[in-house]
């Protein structure tokens, strides 16, 4: 199952101050990763319950000039969990997670977190949205051998591909701009908040550990 060609996604942060729409294309991959840096993004933003049970966030990955904000850019904000780490952003006035990007302006991607997507909760009315779930990715090294956890990709090389595929012909569209997260000289919109090693150890320590099966 494919997203229509024409579906336009509104975006809504929890309390409303940004929002905005998003085009993905009938192509955009929706995965939910499970790696650690995604797990301490949203501790340092204290929106755990954002995350699936077994510490997934839902990503749609397109291109920046897909994505508008309409309403609150203002309340845009930036960390980077290291000095080389991606530039994720969320809204400063509720902490919703807004999307992930690279460090540079001329990268034609960017993650969109789902959670700040606009839809009926509904499992139908969202996959007709959304587009079918392509894999779950990254994790395994927690999730291995835990009694119940989700399959996750072992190697998800049609995952890397897919995002390839849309960074390579998004800079050929030149669809990295306009960019809601960077300027047309390709600088940050917002200075970003580079964490230390030792704030990143703390988000860290407070990963889940699960019982192995």
């Amino acid at each position: 199952m494919k997203r229509p060609v024409t579906t336009e996604i509104p975006l809504r942060c929890t309390c409303g101050a940004l929002r905005g729409r998003a085009r993905p294309s009938p192509r955009s991959p929706r995965l939910i990763c499970h790696c650690d840096d995604c797990q301490c993004y949203m501790h340092f933003l204290e929106r755990g319950e954002l995350m699936d049970d077994w510490g997934g966030s839902e990503v749609l990955q397109m291109t920046p000039a897909r994505i508008e904000l309409s309403q609150g850019a203002d309340q845009l904000a930036c960390v980077r969990l290291s000095p080389k780490g991606l530039m994720r952003w969320y809204a400063r006035c509720c902490s919703t997670p807004i999307a992930n990007t690279m460090a540079s302006a001329g990268m034609a991607f960017a993650g969109v977190l789902v959670a700040l997507v606009d839809l009926p909760a509904d499992a139908h009315t969202r996959d007709e949205a959304l587009g079918p779930m392509t894999a779950r990715v990254n994790g395994r090294a927690r999730l291995s051998g835990v009694q119940g956890a989700p399959k996750l990709a072992l190697f998800p090389l049609l995952t890397i591909a897919r995002a390839l595929r849309l960074m390579i012909g998004g800079k050929l569209r030149g669809e990295h701009q306009p960019s809601p997260f960077f300027d047309e000289g390709g600088a940050p919109r917002v200075t970003p908040q580079v964490l230390s090693e030792s704030e990143r150890d703390e988000l860290r320590a407070r990963l889940p550990t699960y019982p192995r099966g």
